[in-house]
This record gives structure tokens, sequence and C-alpha cells, in this order.
């Protein structure tokens, strides 16, 4: 297997075909997943005995409240929709068309992308289902032991009420200390098997796209795949790793300076000009496009590592020369 080869040809396909950067940047656009929080409005306002102290909060303040808050809720949902398709989609779009280019020469382009990603959503999505489920079940499990000897601890500490002995403190302490350790190794040992996992995911998904296969028979043919060509795809994970932390760092080194440009541009006009507002303008102004750049060159990188794995794929599944 010519692994030199291959990146130089998913550098190639990278830089010649940018039909396949709109899917890359979508991808490292929603490649972060946000939180949600919870919202509630207490007991505002009432009648106190005693002394009488109106907090009563106006009911338009309320209505306009619940309104923010439910259109904020509604943009979450919307947002986390959105993001779960399009990350199918686009993943689908880059392995496809990279295959239709390396087995028929056909150029990638924006539509015929879309048109693969839809064509695959309800695949990738059963197979993102069967695969992370469980793991999501066992990573529970795991965390639930880490935290055995933190509850352990403290239930004699809240048997013992206000008073707890000396004993029971120590042993309160001791049990936090454990979990706090024991969550950390657990963490490592997590992070292990997703490190493990990542390879066989990646050919099950190339499966199911390339060769149209189901969920379950995508699953088994990636894993024999994988299991069968284990040294291969070890080098070629162990390669990719490599320069996503040389990229890593490169991106640090381009990230402190695209922020720090209108970071010294925005303090520049605040001194000049005596005052926040200005400042705040001009940080926006020029921040937002340094903001785009930067997701646009993580764009190249998922573009460059989706075709990683197409090529690699394509490479050891192709039919041996007679």
């Amino acid at each position: 297997m010519d692994y030199g080869k291959i990146l130089a040809r998913s550098f190639e396909v990278t830089r010649q075909f940018r039909a396949l950067w709109l899917f890359g940047f979508l991808l490292a656009l929603l490649g972060g997943e946000g939180g949600g929080g919870s919202f509630n409005l207490g007991n505002f306002g009432g009648n106190g005995g005693g002394g009488h102290f109106d907090t009563e909060v106006p009911a338009q303040v309320i209505q306009m409240i619940l309104v923010v808050a439910l259109a904020l809720v509604c943009f979450f949902l919307v947002w986390l929709l959105l993001s779960i398709v399009l990350r199918f989609v686009c993943r689908a779009a880059i392995i496809g068309q990279v295959q239709e280019l390396e087995a028929n020469g056909t150029a990638p382009t924006v539509r015929r992308g879309f048109s693969i990603g839809a064509a695959n959503f309800w695949r990738l999505l059963g197979i993102a289902l069967v695969v992370n489920i469980p793991l999501a079940l066992f990573s529970m499990a795991v965390i639930l032991v880490g935290l055995v000897p933190l509850v352990a601890s403290l239930v004699p500490l809240i048997a013992a009420g206000r008073n707890p002995s000396p004993e029971v403190i120590v042993a309160g302490v001791s049990g936090a200390i454990g979990s706090i350790a024991l969550l950390c190794c657990l963490g490592f040992f997590l992070w292990l098997i997703q490190l493990i996992i990542h390879p066989f995911y990646q050919f099950i998904v190339c499966t199911c796209i390339i060769r149209q296969r189901g969920v379950m028979d995508s699953i088994r043919e990636g894993y024999r795949l994988v299991r069968e060509n284990l040294q291969n795809v070890a080098v070629l994970y162990l390669l990719l790793i490599g320069i996503e932390i040389g990229f890593g760092l490169l991106m640090l080194i381009v990230a402190l300076i695209l922020i720090g440009i209108p970071v010294v541009l925005a303090i520049a006009v605040g001194v000049a000009a005596n005052s926040a507002t200005p400042a705040i303008v001009v940080g926006v102004v020029v921040g937002i496009p340094m903001l785009i750049l930067l997701i646009f060159i993580g764009g190249l990188y998922q573009t460059f590592r989706y075709t990683t794995w197409t090529e690699g794929y394509l490479t050891i599944t192709a039919p041996a020369a007679s």
C-alpha cells in the first residue's frame, strides 16, 4: 500500500475540486455541538407577610422573557436537527464524489454532492444509532462506576448529620479524590476505545456509501475489511493522526494571528475614539471575516481527511492486478 501516493492524491483532489470545499466547510462549521440550559422563572413576585416589599414582575416582562426563551429553544432545536442532517449529507457527499471521480472521472459538483448525501442519509443515521447508542450506554455505566467511591463516602457523611467525626470527613474527602482519579483513568479508557473504533467506523461508512450496503451489512463488511487489512489501516490512521496534530499546531498559530488582528484594531480604535462603541463595531466587522476564514481552513482539512479515508478504502478494496 503506497501511503505517500494516497496522501498526495488526497491533497490533489482537495486542492483541485472546489465543489468539495463547501461540504468540508459545513462539516467544520457544524463540528461543535452546543449544550442546552434550563430556564426557570422561580417565584417572581408574591405577597410576603410582615413587611410589604413589592417585587412583582410586570406581565409584559414575563411574556417577553417567555417569548425570547421559546425562540432560543426553537433556534437550538432547528440548529441541532440541521447540523445532524448536514453532517451525514456532507460526509456522504465527499466520500461518494471521490469514489465517482476515481471510478469514472466524474468531477464533483455541489448538486451531485447533495444528491449523494440525501440518498445515503437514512443508512448513515442508522449506522450512527447502532454504533453510538451502545457506546453511550457503556460510557454512562463506566461513569457511574467512577462515582462509586464518592457515593460510598457520602452516605456516612450524610448520615452523620451536622456533626460528622473527623474519620467520616476524611473518608468523604478520600472518596471524592478517589472518584476524581478513577474518572480520569476511565475517561482515558473511553478515549482509547473511541480511538480504536474510529477507523472501523470510517470503513463502515465508506462501505455504506461506496458499496451501497445496508446498515448491518455495512457494519459487518467494514469491520471485516479493517480486520483483514489491520496493518495498512493502522499505518494510514497513524499518518492521519500525525497530520492532524501538525495541522492543529499550525491552526493554533493561525488562530492567534487572525484573532489578534481584530483585537488589536479594536483596542486601537477604542483608544483613539476614547469610546468602547466604535471598538466593538470594528472588532465585530473585522472579526467575522477572520472567523469565517478559520472555519474555511478547517473545512479544507475536513475535505482532505475524508478524501484520504476514501482513497485508502478504494486502495484496499481495489481488485488485485493480474
